[in-house]
């Protein structure tokens, strides 16, 4: 576990709506070593999580945001904070079956000397383990299934936020169930009663998206126009560590004042008004790094975005047949994977 993470204090709940009452804990954790890297482990993924939203209460009454206040100013009411909090989320629960039930896990915890409070929510997983019965005939060794383990340290939390008790922002994880008939995503809707920003992911999907929407109309998805945007995001994230906007659209639809506005009008219809939008290295080093490319003969092919018109490394040759053909240059070595 990272070492700017501090668990102070920690209590599980116990939400299962297969049940009229939640079980809730009279006392706190008393956090041992494996305890502290089980809830560690989790926050960490959380915090590094590419799908997490950064949210703000709104200005609403908020019954949450007064048990964060509270706890910020009187970290002893954390126990009886949490027990209101598992009450909340449990009374949701209960009027939305598709919710699936779960251990509830809140802790008071220090991020970079910050005071934060973690809600995790850990949906029961199901799995297999041992079980030994005893018998006239000595030990029956057999194979039982159980509907309540909790995710390991190394899977992520389905429903989960982290909030900075000092500024009150929020990161949020959440999942979308049927609510009075449509899919909704009751976490922060119905629990938290906050506002959301996109994900990470969240934005760079709008990005291709709406890049694979304007190709299909205008370019008949002419992969041409997939390898500039790969490379144009690319080229800068390594200058600026983000994703600028107004440059990304010049490069990619330079001739064409025209789907370029429509380009940012479709961006800005899904909800993405930044103009330049920091993205964190590792998605970058997923999502853009690699451009892969198949043809209907099922050959597969990845490069670089940079090696795009790059015509001593990889060529591509538009055929008087209409086909086309990929020639890949100045290679000094093949190695088999």
């Amino acid at each position: 576990m990272a070492e700017e993470i501090i668990i102070k204090r920690a209590v599980l709940h116990i939400l299962d709506n297969n049940v009229t009452m939640p079980v809730l804990s009279d006392k706190e954790l008393d956090i041992d070593e494996d305890q502290s890297n089980f809830i560690g482990k989790h926050i960490e993924r959380i915090m590094s999580d590419n799908n997490a939203k950064m949210a703000r209460f709104s200005d609403a009454p908020n019954f949450i945001r007064d048990i964060c206040c509270e706890i910020k100013l009187n970290p002893d009411f954390f126990l009886q904070g949490s027990i209101g909090i598992a009450e909340g989320l449990f009374s949701i629960m209960q009027k939305n079956v598709d919710i699936p039930p779960a251990d509830l896990i809140c802790c008071l915890f220090y991020y970079e000397s910050q005071p934060h409070l973690g809600i995790l929510k850990l949906n029961y997983k199901t799995g297999y383990t041992h079980y030994v019965e005893q018998g006239e005939e000595g030990n029956i060794n057999t194979i039982i299934r159980y509907r309540t383990l909790l995710p390991s340290e190394s899977q992520k939390a389905d429903e989960c936020v982290l909030i900075n008790l000092e500024s009150l922002e929020m990161k949020l994880i959440e999942k979308a169930y049927e609510i009075n008939g449509e899919r909704e995503y009751y976490f922060s809707g119905m629990f938290l009663n906050c506002t959301t920003q996109l994900s990470d992911n969240e934005k760079v999907k709008i990005i291709n998206k709406v890049a694979q929407k304007i190709s299909k109309k205008y370019y008949d998805e002419d992969f041409e126009t997939a390898a500039k945007l790969k490379k144009a995001i690319s080229d800068s994230f390594e200058e600026t560590k983000a994703i600028q906007l107004d440059n990304l659209v010049e490069e990619v639809f330079d001739k064409n004042v025209e789907i370029r506005n429509e380009y940012m009008e479709e961006i800005h219809k899904a909800g993405l008004t930044e103009k330049s939008i920091p993205i964190p290295e590792k998605l970058a080093e997923k999502k853009f790094r690699t451009h892969r490319i198949k043809t209907d003969t099922g050959i597969e092919i990845n490069f670089p975005p940079s090696l795009y018109n790059n015509k001593e490394k990889i060529e591509f040759v538009n055929n008087s047949d209409g086909t086309i053909s990929i020639i890949i240059k100045n290679v000094g070595k093949i190695i088999n994977k």
